[in-house]
């Protein structure tokens, strides 16, 4: 039997905002739908350094999905 992974950006929600956190690469907004914004402004990046203060277990309870996935 073979197993294999897929993986996409973590998405979490806090201060009512949803964002998408890739591998590598930056943070990124997302719109109602899911789909990214067009920008990231600077609210979005100080919510998002106040979400990174926050000790790693408390931000894994903000985790609304993503992330990798074994099939």
């Amino acid at each position: 039997m073979t197993t294999g992974y897929i993986c996409s950006p973590r998405l979490y929600e806090y201060e009512g905002i949803k964002f998408e956190v890739p591998l590598i690469g930056a943070p990124w907004p997302l719109k109602k739908d899911g789909e990214p914004k067009k920008r990231a402004g600077r609210k979005f990046y100080e919510m998002f350094l106040r979400f990174m203060a926050l000790p790693e277990e408390e931000r894994d309870t903000y985790r609304i999905g993503g992330g990798c996935r074994r099939f």
